[in-house]
């Protein structure tokens, strides 16, 4: 079942991430064409900056999902196996938490947007819904997250130039 979730989840994070830079690339192709000819896009800012947050918070789904997060450990590589899962198990338990704390920023973020009845510059459309839907995306790479600290507590990731555990 929970393979089945992890797919759709895949399957929203990667439509929606694939659309927005499609689309952010779409905008900038017309609004480039266009100022050729003094007829830029109007309004093509605010395409472009809600095209780029629904791109950031989907493709870290997608990081977080992949464990391709940047991480700079000082002689990680000379760890025996067992601090090696240790270290792993402990920077995964803190990128959760961090994630947590952004989803909770992004979701507070958007109940002020809402409540408040920011609407954009432009088009005068409420940015609220915009900003829940990044914030979904992060539950998303919570979710993802989570499996991530889980798969390392199944069973040790030894690196592989890891110095071999001592004979019992």
């Amino acid at each position: 079942m929970i393979e089945s979730i992890n797919r759709w989840l895949m399957v929203i994070v990667r439509v929606v991430s694939g659309a927005a830079f499609v689309f952010m690339m779409g905008v900038a192709f017309i609004d480039s064409i266009g100022s050729q000819f003094n007829r830029p896009l109007l309004g093509v800012y605010e395409l472009v900056e809600i095209a780029l947050m629904l791109l950031f918070f989907s493709s870290l789904a997608l990081v977080v999902r992949e464990d391709s997060q940047i991480r700079v450990g000082l002689l990680a590589d000379l760890y025996k196996p067992r601090l090696a899962r240790i270290e792993k198990y402990f920077t995964g338990i803190l990128e959760v938490i961090a994630l947590c704390v952004l989803c909770w920023m992004v979701f507070d973020q958007a109940s002020r947007l809402q409540r408040f009845g920011t609407v954009s510059t432009y088009f005068r459309h409420p940015m609220a819904p915009w900003v829940f839907a990044a914030a979904i995306m992060t539950v998303i790479a919570v979710w993802f997250g989570i499996q991530q600290v889980w798969q390392v507590r199944k069973g040790p990731t030894p690196r592989p130039h890891a110095l071999p555990d001592e004979e019992k």
